[in-house]
């Protein structure tokens, strides 16, 4: 979303954006464009974003927090755990 190539990152561009992403200000508006991307490369690309299913949010959820390795257990409980905090989030931005 910054611009860079994911394989040939230079140190400085890793560290400049890992600063982006820890950076609030900045990753409000990475976020989505992320998010956007990965709803765009899933099988349910079509699907308007108030009729995703708990289960394709949870997956969008573990998709943003693993990368390609979404499928893996660490991003599998993230997404897990975005599922069963939604509530409370969407509680919060009221």
């Amino acid at each position: 979303m910054l611009g860079y190539d994911p394989e040939n990152l230079t140190d400085r561009q890793r560290a400049l954006m890992e600063e982006s992403l820890q950076d609030p200000g900045q990753n409000i508006f990475i976020a989505p464009e992320y998010l956007a991307q990965l709803k765009a490369e899933s099988d349910f690309a079509d699907v308007p974003p108030e009729e995703t299913t708990v289960q394709q949010q949870q997956e969008l959820a573990a998709r943003y927090n693993g990368g390609p390795y979404w499928e893996n257990d660490q991003a599998q409980r993230y997404g897990r755990d975005f599922a069963h905090h939604l509530d409370q989030a969407r509680n919060a931005i009221r």
